[in-house]
């Protein structure tokens, strides 16, 4: 497919771009912002004297929760706090505020949200894909009732080591690319598209609990993973969905099996991420966070 981007390319972009990890105290927060690219996270650390409610950014909040007992971010540090705080693919670059909840004692910061270059991808799908009959308006007003309530649920933090990819392949459709199906400008893609052979094996990327796992008109079978804090995972286009809703799953554990169901050309796995509501990259969930702010 046209706009076809390797894992190695994609892997040398992150390594030459403000995607990399970028760390502040709150000494040193006024003279140098901390940097976070369009799709990344934003891990905040609170030492547990200031009893701080949640993080707001972006007009999205986040409590402050304690992260499990072996979490790798928090190694001589367990009386430590986190927010985990998302930016989404439509937010605005430049300086924006952060702010805390709850204890009145801590200072706003300043985050510099820096820019990216997305594509621009134009695919042909059949019809019904890109205007559907009205007899499944109905279907998809509750499926998307559905998606958003799973997404809205927040329950502790259940990961504690770094995302792996569910499965080796090829990108061919980037996170965040303007879409145009059909030759009708759609809504942004929020994932990635990994391409594959049927059938293939698609791993958890992490330690979750199914919150999703069934049949949608465009995103085909579908499994969604919350790891607590407010981070989901989200598996679309499977041809066999190996999980029930509600299910404890381990990383690596299978959930599904690359598939072509929903509205896609062919055989695909999008991976999709969602952190505090915003829509991230799941390429950089290996590198999370892209950046953390510390507020002792």
């Amino acid at each position: 497919m046209k706009n076809a981007i390797s894992i190695f390319m994609l892997n040398i972009l992150f390594a030459v771009s403000p995607f990399s990890l970028a760390i502040a105290s709150e000494s040193d927060m006024d003279s140098s912002p901390v940097q976070v690219v369009l799709g990344g996270t934003l891990l905040v650390k609170e030492g547990g004297e200031h009893h701080c409610q949640a993080a707001s950014f972006l007009g999205r909040q986040a409590r402050f929760l304690k992260p499990p007992a072996r979490w790798s971010w928090s190694k001589g540090q367990e009386k430590w706090r986190v927010s985990l705080l998302g930016v989404d693919f439509a937010d605005h670059p430049g300086i924006h505020t952060l702010r805390f909840i709850g204890c009145p004692g801590v200072s706003s910061r300043s985050i510099l949200v820096v820019n990216r270059h997305f594509m621009t991808s134009r695919l042909h799908v059949k019809k019904s894909f890109v205007h559907p009959p009205k007899s499944f308006f109905d279907r998809i007003r509750r499926e998307s009732r559905e998606i958003h309530q799973g997404l809205a649920e927040r329950t502790g933090i259940a990961f504690q080591e770094p995302f792996v990819m569910p499965i080796n392949g090829r990108i061919t459709h980037d996170f965040g690319a303007i879409r145009i199906l059909n030759g009708t400008p759609l809504s942004r893609h929020s994932g990635e598209d990994i391409d594959g052979p049927e059938g293939l094996p698609v791993k958890a990327a992490n330690t979750g609990r199914v919150v999703i796992a069934d049949r949608f008109y465009y995103d085909g079978n579908m499994v969604i993973l919350d790891h607590g804090g407010g981070l989901f995972t989200e598996y679309l286009h499977l041809s066999r969905i190996r999980v029930k809703k509600g299910q404890r799953v381990r990383q690596g554990q299978v959930v599904g099996n690359l598939g072509h169901t929903g509205r896609v050309t062919g055989p695909v796995l999008h991976y999709g991420a969602v952190l505090g509501n915003a829509h991230v990259n799941p390429l950089l969930l290996s590198k999370f966070p892209v950046a953390v702010l510390e507020i002792p």
